[in-house]
């Protein structure tokens, strides 16, 4: 896969209402696409426009929507685990 979806905390919550976020399970593969096309990132991990990240998706077989989207839910969750002080 050769496009990177970089989620921060911070990027997510403005991205994502609160009914987006509750809804989060219901929302379409439309809905998916348009927000993930907000998290994209160029090979510096520096944001990319909705437009050239559009551009970008045009060149990916669909046969790879199902590795984006778990990319995606991967990211999410990855920004919202905190991580292990290594204390008990």
């Amino acid at each position: 896969m050769g496009i990177k979806l970089l989620v921060t905390p911070e990027k997510f919550d403005a991205n994502f209402s609160i009914d987006d976020w509750f809804n989060f399970s219901e929302m379409t593969n439309k809905e998916i696409y348009d927000k993930m096309l907000l998290f994209v990132v160029d090979e510096n991990e520096q944001p990319v426009t909705v437009e050239r990240a559009r551009q970008m998706f045009k060149e990916v077989p669909k046969k790879e929507w199902l590795e984006y989207v778990s990319q995606f839910m991967a990211a999410i969750k990855d920004a919202f685990v905190n991580p292990t002080s290594g204390v008990s």
